[in-house]
C-alpha cells in the first residue's frame, strides 16, 4: 500500500514538474510578445506626433523662418528698411521694386532657401515680414516657433492649413499664428509660393 502511494506521489510530482517546465517557456514567450507589442505602439505614437515626410518638412521650415526672429534680426530689418524707405521716397516708389537690390538681397538671403522670389515679393509688399520683427521688439526678446501643426488641404496637392505657437527665448507665450501655405517646385527644392498669415499676440 505504501509503495502504491509513493508511486502515485511520484507520478503527481512528475506531472507537476512537466507542467511547470511547459508554463515557464510559455511565460517567457508571452512576455516577449507583449514587449514587442509595447515597442511597436511606442513607435507608432512617436510617428503620429511629428512630421516625418520631407514634403511636409519644407513648409515647416518656411513657417519657422517667417515666424521666428531674434532681436538682432529685428534691428537688421529696421536698418535695411530705413535705407530702402529713404531711397523709395527719393525715387517716388512704393513697394519692393526691381531696382531696390539692397532690400531684395536682404530678403533673399534670409528667406530665399524656403520661399520663392514671388512669395518674398508678396510678403514684403503686404508687410507680413514686419510681424515677427515687431513682436520681438515689443517683447525685447528673441522669439521662436515652439509648435507647428500642418493639415493638408484636399483642394490643392501642396496646400496646407497651419497653426503655430510662438514663444519668447524664456519660453513664455508670445503669439498664436494661423493661415495657409502653398508649396511648389523651385529648382531642386520645394519652396513656399504663397503664405497667408494671421497672428494674435497672447503675451501679457
Amino acid at each position: 500500500m505504501l509503495n502504491l502511494n509513493m508511486l502515485h506521489l511520484n507520478m503527481y510530482t512528475r506531472k507537476t514538474d512537466e507542467k511547470r517546465n511547459f508554463v515557464k517557456p510559455l511565460r517567457h514567450v508571452l512576455t516577449g510578445v507583449l514587449a514587442l507589442a509595447a515597442a511597436a505602439a511606442a513607435v507608432g505614437c512617436g510617428k503620429s506626433g511629428k512630421i516625418d515626410s520631407s514634403t511636409e518638412q519644407r513648409p515647416q521650415l518656411a513657417l519657422e523662418q517667417l515666424l521666428s526672429c531674434t532681436l538682432q534680426q529685428a534691428e537688421d530689418f529696421d536698418a535695411e528698411f530705413a535705407l530702402y524707405s529713404e531711397e523709395a521716397m527719393a525715387n517716388g516708389e512704393i513697394g519692393l521694386t526691381q531696382d531696390d537690390g539692397r532690400l531684395r538681397e536682404y530678403f533673399l538671403e534670409r528667406f530665399g532657401d524656403s520661399m520663392t522670389d514671388a512669395c518674398i515679393e508678396t510678403l514684403a509688399a503686404s508687410r507680413t515680414f514686419y510681424k515677427s520683427a515687431a513682436l520681438a521688439k515689443d517683447l525685447n526678446s528673441d522669439i521662436h516657433v515652439d509648435e507647428v501643426e500642418l493639415t493638408k488641404s484636399s483642394d490643392e496637392p501642396e496646400c496646407y492649413q497651419f497653426s503655430a505657437v510662438i514663444k519668447t527665448s524664456a519660453g513664455d507665450p508670445a503669439a498664436a499664428a494661423n493661415g495657409m501655405i502653398s508649396m511648389e517646385k523651385d529648382g531642386a527644392e520645394r519652396k513656399a509660393s504663397r503664405i497667408t498669415l494671421t497672428m494674435e499676440e497672447t503675451h501679457n
